[in-house]
């Protein structure tokens, strides 16, 4: 009997190794990887989002930001860290016009403090510069979801120290898209039942705020002429 149970262990255990082994593994190439969605149009009139699963399951991007050309480049389930290494990854990219960012959402949600997860972005944005200085960026607030709506504060002190980077920081501009996503003071119908991401209609309220801020960030030419150019394509 006890050696039935040993060997069933021990079965389990070579089990568990296999699979921590694969896993580990998996991760290890994933953060050694450069984002994804770095196909199609590249350069002028380009438009990157990056950023965690609110990205990468923003199926509409491209007609609700037209006649911008977009990339999406969300990695679903993202923490900040592996979004700096895998855009620390791009090779001598083509630089875009500009860079749409989220995160932190998940760093909150997984226990991080919002100083930690402020740290994070930070390191993110010196790697962003480091690379591609004059390209701007613009980081999005995180998202009033219903249920993570415990953590706004937490949220809130996230943005606010994001803010206060971009502040400080050439070509980097914070925007707090959270106020047409609530009713009321609280998450309006514009999540999809999990509670936690954008529905359609709450993609359509992002993409409403960061085509003005794309307005004022970038130089009126850029968007003026980039308008024209991308229509009569």
């Amino acid at each position: 009997m006890l050696a039935t149970v040993g060997k069933i262990l021990g079965g389990v255990m070579v089990f568990v190794a296999i699979v921590g082994g694969w896993t580990a593994g998996q991760t290890y190439m994933r953060m050694h990887q450069p984002l994804p969605g770095a196909g199609g149009r590249q350069g002028r009139c380009v438009l990157w989002f990056v950023g965690s699963s609110s990205i990468a399951r923003w199926t509409t991007l491209a007609s609700d930001m037209a006649p911008w050309i977009t990339h999406n480049r969300g990695v679903g389930g993202a923490l900040l860290p592996e979004l700096r290494k895998r855009f620390a990854n791009e090779s001598d990219p083509v630089l875009p016009d500009a860079i749409i960012f989220y995160g932190g959402d998940n760093d909150i949600a997984k226990g991080e403090s919002a100083a930690d997860a402020a740290d994070q972005f930070r390191q993110f944005v010196d790697v962003k510069m480091a690379k591609m200085p004059q390209v701007p960026m613009l980081a999005i607030g995180v998202k009033p979801s219903p249920k993570r709506w415990a953590m706004r504060g937490i949220q809130r002190q996230f943005d606010r120290a994001v803010a206060q980077t971009a502040a400080r920081t050439p070509h980097l501009t914070f925007l707090d898209a959270s106020t047409g996503l609530l009713i009321s003071g609280r998450p309006g119908p514009y999540f999809e039942p999990d509670g936690i991401h954008l529905s359609t209609a709450g993609y359509h309220v992002w993409a409403g705020v960061v085509h003005k801020a794309l307005v004022k960030m970038l130089p009126q030419d850029t968007v003026t002429q980039c308008k024209q150019e991308v229509t009569n394509l």
